[in-house]
């Protein structure tokens, strides 16, 4: 949790020392920018996180050597399509922000922050390979460390490029992208020296067709739901922009302070994927079932907590991100959509534990699905409402998308229960008390 939270620090300290010092122009542009850029770097985190998957199964099922060839693999695939991928988006930022009729006093600033993060997008697929990849054996507070550092070095270097240089929206970005780079040194440093599991000596490189399929397969289809995610948002950006700069400031923020309340439990379910992944790899599963069980509760807890935040604190949270010379606009509208928003929040713990458990599990198309339904119904609600209801509309939009793809989420979990789950075989190595005995103290109280 504590990990997803800091990387959403990266944009939110960027934001926050842009608006406070640049202006509601420059925080737009960094705002138009952020979807955009966030399809690129999702898709390549997907990629990470989906052959992290794979590496809990095989750690669980204790075939280490298997593990450093996916580990391999993945790492060759990802950093050449990783390349290939910056290298095109650099030529074509500027063309994305015309084809999202982005505002043209907003388009240098965003230009100039798009190119320099796209060049450094290897750095985001390292980082993350590296700390999915800790993540699948077990070490988390690692990463952790290495991040924490990383946002420390992010915001001093906004603090000196944007504030005492005239690099402006520029210098943020290399802040960032200098950031991330040095969180990749850490962790390089570290596996080698401690993580002898993940430690890749020159021998042992080896790029494995079949596994790169199967990584292909995990990889893909999460990063592709990445996008999906993204594009949509876009989508919906295309029609915030018709209202001007202060509603897309106002509505970036909203956005990103939603995406920060999140964090928790995105952050939770991301180790609820590692945590059924594994188990799956080891044939226990009863303890499959039983963290989904207790999971359920802890999404009810969560959903309460922030609806209570986003109803008493959405404005205190929205000035953050305001100058004085800006127009109240920004945040009366960040608070509005972002109070709205929290209505929502029960039904996204549904997903993301319908995800988590799809991802754990093998059932790529069903966890696809479920992100799909969310997004295509938010891209539709979103111009529907507004057609009818104006602005708030729009707002409404969020929460009913939620409602959508929260049900779609149950039906294949039913479905994923009978298929897959009740049809698992039991790993032979492993003796059934491991799991027989921890379900009768369960039901013991114990």
């Amino acid at each position: 949790m504590l990990s997803d939270f800091l990387q959403q620090l990266y944009n939110a300290v960027d934001s926050i020392i842009i608006g406070q010092n640049l202006g509601s122009v420059a925080l737009a542009g960094i705002g138009v920018a952020t979807p955009i850029m966030s399809i690129v770097m999702n898709f390549l985190m997907g990629l990470a996180m989906g052959t992290g998957v794979i590496l809990s199964q095989y750690f669980g099922s204790k075939d280490n050597a298997t593990l450093k060839r996916v580990l391999t693999t993945g790492m060759i695939s990802g950093g050449v399509f990783t390349v290939v991928m910056s290298g095109i988006c650099v030529g074509l930022s500027e063309y994305f922000l015309i084809w999202l009729g982005t505002p043209a006093e907003a388009i240098p600033p965003a230009d100039s922050y798009l190119k320099i993060v796209f060049a450094g997008g290897i750095f985001t697929f390292l980082y993350n390979y590296y700390m999915f990849s800790m993540r699948a054996v077990g070490n988390s507070v690692a990463p952790l460390m290495f991040l924490g550092a990383g946002v420390v070095i992010n915001a001093v270097l906004d603090v000196i490029l944007v504030i005492y240089t005239p690099l402006g929206i520029e210098g943020a970005a290399i802040a960032t992208v200098a950031a991330q780079a040095l969180s990749v040194l850490m962790c390089a440093i570290y596996v080698r020296k401690r993580v002898e599991i993940l430690h890749i000596r020159r021998n042992e490189w080896v790029f494995d067709r079949r596994l790169f399929s199967a990584c292909m397969t995990y990889g893909l289809t999460v990063g592709l739901q990445q996008v999906v995610v993204y594009a949509g948002r876009i989508a919906v950006q295309g029609l915030v922009n018709t209202y001007g700069t202060d509603v897309m400031a106002g509505v970036n923020n909203a956005t990103r302070l939603d995406a920060l309340m999140q964090t928790p439990w995105r952050g939770y379910t991301n180790a609820l994927t590692n945590y059924y992944a594994q188990n799956r790899g080891a044939g226990k599963r009863m303890r499959i079932m039983l963290g989904f069980k207790d999971s359920l509760l802890l999404a009810v807890v969560n959903a309460a907590l922030f609806l209570a935040a986003g109803i008493f604190l959405s404005m205190p949270l929205s000035l953050m991100f305001v100058g004085e010379g800006d127009s109240q606009t920004v945040a009366l509208v960040s608070a509005r959509f972002l109070e709205i928003t929290t209505y929502g929040y029960i039904f996204v713990g549904i997903i993301l534990l319908a995800q988590a458990f799809f991802k754990g599990v093998g059932m790529m198309k069903c966890f696809f699905m479920t992100t799909v339904s969310s997004i295509l119904g938010r891209v539709a609600f979103s111009y529907l409402f507004d057609h009818f209801w104006g602005l708030e509309g729009m707002y409404w939009a969020v929460p009913a998308s939620w409602v959508l793809a929260g049900v779609v989420g149950i039906i294949f979990m039913i479905y994923t229960y009978f298929h897959r789950i009740r049809r698992m075989p039991v790993n032979p190595f492993l003796p059934a008390p491991c799991y027989n005995a921890e379900l009768l103290m369960r039901k013991s109280g114990l």
